[in-house]
């Protein structure tokens, strides 16, 4: 899915994003729910529902119908809907974000395992001792990681009663660069979580 990781400390240009596997949707997408989680956080709710709407809209037109960043984008929209008041339609796009995260299989099996230069003598000994283990660790966690955002987004059809983001996590475990993984986990730990 994605070509040679980019540095996720300055901001890159189209040709970084590119050689990286990634678009400037995907890069706005990702700015736009880290925006919403940012402004829930200060209790501007109104705020966080339009900024989903407008995520979901870009989501709509960029990603496929297997992505999990269009499930997040649904669930996050209807966390928006059910805060508006809106049970009905909040409750028909967590269906949706759940069919998005039964068809999400093979969009995960696709996604290309990165190694991080902080771990790479690590990463050169496990190869060279199992070949093929690095990929498989790697296919194991992103597994586990949709299950999480499988299993949040059926969560949320229970009312919840503080929404939330954890901007936390996301600040501490996101990818350096944008790479594959980094997707998936924008598409489960930038997804609304009531607490």
């Amino acid at each position: 899915m994605s070509g040679a990781p980019t540095s996720a400390d300055d901001p890159p240009d189209a040709a970084a994003l590119a050689a990286a596997g990634w678009s400037e949707a995907e890069l706005t997408w990702e700015h736009v729910q880290v925006a919403a989680a940012e402004v829930l956080a200060d209790g501007k709710t109104q705020e966080a529902a339009s900024l989903w709407r407008s995520g979901l809209e870009l989501a709509r037109a960029t990603f496929g119908e297997d992505d999990p960043r269009l499930a997040a984008s649904l669930a996050n929209h209807a966390v928006g809907l059910r805060l508006e008041g809106d049970d009905a339609a909040a409750a028909a796009l967590l269906g949706e974000a759940l069919e998005v995260w039964g068809r999400a299989g093979p969009w995960i099996e696709a996604l290309k395992p990165e190694r991080r230069a902080r771990s790479s003598l690590y990463h050169l000994r496990m190869e060279s001792k199992y070949k093929g283990g690095y990929e498989r660790h790697s296919r194991d966690r992103y597994r586990k990681l949709a299950e999480e955002g499988r299993v949040r987004t059926g969560a949320l059809r229970e009312a919840a009663d503080t929404p939330q983001v954890e901007l936390e996590r996301w600040r501490r475990d996101r990818p350096a660069g944008y790479d594959d993984a980094r997707k998936l986990l924008a598409a489960v730990v930038l997804v609304v979580s009531g607490r």
